[in-house]
């Protein structure tokens, strides 16, 4: 007899109590990086974005935020570079003011207080610029003392000028600086500095000759090969003519520094007769120079 088989709908197990069936919600990302997260540094502009940092920034002093706001505000440091470098001498590097301004808006960005009002442009001008002086400052070999002599005689020569309405003359500017003229020629030879150049730098800054000072300068320890080709032209149209002792002569008295004893053992002729021979040699290579006009070195 067969067994009828029960159906019915079978039943879902129940979830045990240590089991829940709702999500867990997402963990929240520090509000530093979630600033930072791709979908809101498209957000970043000039208004919103930058006060957001900043306020985040001034609680966390999170390193990504503070190279966040490196990278807002660098313009700022080539654009003063630029303007300092217009005023200083061709042989200042631009890049070298980028350098040290860089490290000035990276204090700047530390020290700045947001909530003050004041704007971050303005604070950090003043410290972009005091950094790239002390930059320059550290490479000057000139003490500061004699910089700032040389800015008050310029100064007192400018005031001088601009009040005559002409070029002042020695005497003039040192009654203008109540200086003795024995003191004034002491004071200008004390600032009397040389000027460093560089020997990379251009010779021609503004033109497309690409050779540099060290390019100019003569090395005297290599001696003139035209000099050298000159000396073996007269030394072959000297030898042109001549005996085998007068050719013999000149070339061990001037040449090998023999004295005229060593060249008459040398020729077995006695020391006179080759003082005769080398005074007539000489004689004849002066008519035959002066006839040919040859200037010897």
């Amino acid at each position: 007899m067969k067994r009828k088989q029960k159906t019915g709908s079978l039943k879902k197990p129940r979830p045990g109590k240590g089991t829940s069936t709702r999500k867990k919600p997402a963990e929240r990302l520090p509000a530093s990086e979630e600033i930072l997260k791709p979908e809101n540094k498209a957000k970043a502009g000039e208004n919103v974005s930058a006060e957001q940092i900043w306020d985040e920034y001034s609680r966390t002093h999170s390193l990504d935020l503070r190279d966040k706001l490196i990278e807002m505000y660098v313009p700022l440091v080539r654009q003063e570079a630029e303007r300092m470098s217009a005023k200083l001498p061709p042989m200042v590097d631009v890049n070298d003011l980028i350098g040290a301004g860089t490290l000035g808006l990276i204090d700047a960005i530390s020290k700045f207080d947001h909530t003050r009002g004041i704007k971050f442009e303005t604070y950090c001008g003043q410290r972009l610029r005091g950094s790239m002086l002390d930059d320059l400052r550290r490479y000057d070999w000139v003490p500061r003392l004699i910089r700032n002599k040389i800015h008050q005689l310029d100064r007192s020569r400018d005031e001088l000028e601009t009040k005559i309405k002409r070029p002042a003359t020695e005497e003039e500017l040192a009654d203008h600086l109540e200086l003795s003229m024995d003191d004034l020629d002491r004071l200008k030879n004390e600032i009397n500095v040389k000027t460093m150049v560089s020997l990379d730098r251009k010779w021609d800054e503004d033109g497309e000759n690409e050779m540099s000072h060290l390019d100019t300068l003569t090395d005297k320890r290599i001696k003139n090969p035209l000099d050298k080709m000159h000396r073996d032209e007269i030394k072959n149209l000297a030898m042109r003519g001549l005996s085998e002792n007068e050719k013999a002569i000149l070339v061990m008295y001037y040449y090998d520094d023999m004295s005229l004893k060593e060249i008459g053992s040398v020729l077995n002729i006695s020391e006179s007769r080759v003082c005769q021979i080398h005074q007539q040699t000489l004689s004849l290579l002066r008519d035959k120079f002066n006839a040919r006009e040859v200037s010897t070195l």
